[in-house]
Order: C-alpha cells, then structure tokens, then sequence
C-alpha cells in the first residue's frame, strides 16, 4: 500500500496537469467555432462554443482537488485523504467521458 503523502502528491501534480489540458482542449474547440465562416448558421457555432464552455467545469473540479490536495499536506486527515481521491477518480472518469464525446462530436 501507497504512502498517503506520495498519493496525495500524485493528485496534486495530476490534478494541476489535467487543469492545463481541459483549458488547452476547450480553446481548441473555441477556435473550431471561430474558424467557420460568417455563413454558417449560429446555431453549429453556439453547439461548439457550448460544447467548449463545458470544459470549465472538470477545470474547475481539477483546481479544487488541487487545492484539497495542498489543505492535506498542511493539515493531514482522512476525511481530506478520501474527498481528495474520490474527487480525482470522478473527474478523471468524467474528463475522459467529455474528452470522447467532444472529440467524436466536434472534431
């Protein structure tokens, strides 16, 4: 079994990384809509910019577990430990359902 310390450092670096490429993948489905033509009808562009909206919500539930993660290097607990590594495997789980879906979607 893991040390809690490496686990936690784990999270925290993945978490910080993961942060990065929903912000890198939501402004390049950002740009997919800006590329159309001023033809195309406003409601393909608004399906891409929605779609890259959405992206700020595993962006988010990544700064927070980065956050819990640093709060139980400071102050170790198991009530942080858990809420920091069922948060991580959720947001993976949905970041990859996400990540799917947009890239099957929309590129």
């Amino acid at each position: 079994m893991p040390e809690a310390k490496d686990v936690i450092i784990g999270i925290l670096g993945a978490s910080g990384a993961l942060a990065g490429l929903l912000l890198v993948f939501g402004g390049f489905i950002f740009a997919q809509a800006a590329s159309f033509p001023s033809s195309t009808d406003d409601k393909i562009t608004a399906r891409y910019t929605k779609a890259g909206r959405l992206a700020i919500f595993p962006f988010w539930g990544f700064l927070i577990t980065t956050l819990l993660s640093l709060a139980w290097l400071l102050h170790p607990n198991s009530c942080l430990f858990f809420s920091c590594v069922s948060l991580f495997v959720l947001l993976v789980i949905g970041t990859g359902i996400y990540g799917t879906l947009m890239s099957y979607r929309y590129l």
